[in-house]
């Protein structure tokens, strides 16, 4: 089976949620804040890497939104 938006909501991966207006931007904004986090050379690598997982977490979520609002 092909891996699809609908696929992963069939399986139960995905669950169908509507979105705010404004979601998308404090997606990003925070995504923004967590790539700033990363780039902190005095913090541990375990943390850096926590946040840039975040980060990358907040910028699919803003494309999910995104998708889902459109």
């Amino acid at each position: 089976m092909p891996v699809s938006l609908e696929n992963l909501f069939k399986i139960g991966l995905l669950e169908r949620r509507e979105f705010e207006a404004g979601e998308i931007e404090r997606l990003l904004g925070a995504a923004a804040r967590s790539i700033v986090d990363a780039r902190i050379a005095l913090i541990s690598t375990e943390t850096r890497f926590d946040a840039a997982y975040r980060a990358i977490m907040q910028v699919g979520l803003a494309a999910l939104a995104a998708r889902a609002i459109t």
